[in-house]
């Protein structure tokens, strides 16, 4: 299966072009292309702004920064934001853990593009990295499934993606990317 398939239901936005226009820009990135990939499915890709989970605007990829209510966007902006994200997601986690390159470390990148860096810096799953005990720590991720207080683990809650993927993270953080 070609992993940059994945696309989402809006018009004008598809996973897949937003990746070919990062693929084919200059950047720094160290995170791979499996996690860039893996992250953007998970996040799916809209053209207009939206209430995510946890009723914050987003648009594109999961961007949230500056992001109003009836914002949209075309692939090249999304893409710039795409990797303006996981930039600032890398410099977060380097400034707290040394992680080599890999799944370990896009793990690490896609908890705080999802769960943001003041969550990532007081959690238990950067102070097992710390300590060395990074099988103990990818378990770490199943614990993160509540969304403004509410369990996602309910069905009722509005919220069971989130379970799923912290299943992925942790699967992927054990067994890297099959």
């Amino acid at each position: 299966m070609n992993k940059w398939k994945t696309t989402s239901g809006a018009a004008g936005c598809a996973v897949a072009a937003v990746l070919a226009f990062v693929a084919g820009t200059h950047h720094d990135l160290k995170t791979s292309d499996d996690g860039l990939a893996f992250m953007a499915g998970l996040e799916g890709c809209k053209s207009s702004a939206y209430q995510c989970s946890a009723n914050v605007w987003t648009i594109g990829l999961g961007h949230t920064q500056g992001v109003e209510q009836g914002d949209t966007a075309e692939v090249p902006e999304i893409a710039q934001w795409f990797i303006d994200d996981i930039a600032a997601a890398e410099k977060v986690v380097n400034q707290q853990v040394k992680l080599p390159e890999g799944p370990k470390f896009d793990m690490a990148v896609s908890f705080v593009m999802n769960l943001g860096a003041g969550n990532f810096r007081s959690s238990t799953y950067l102070k097992k990295l710390k300590a060395g005990e990074l099988d103990a720590a990818c378990n770490e991720f199943t614990r993160w499934v509540y969304v403004n207080g509410k369990d996602c683990r309910v069905e009722t809650s509005n919220c069971l993606g989130i379970v799923t993927r912290r299943e992925r993270e942790r699967g992927i953080c054990l067994n890297g990317y099959e």
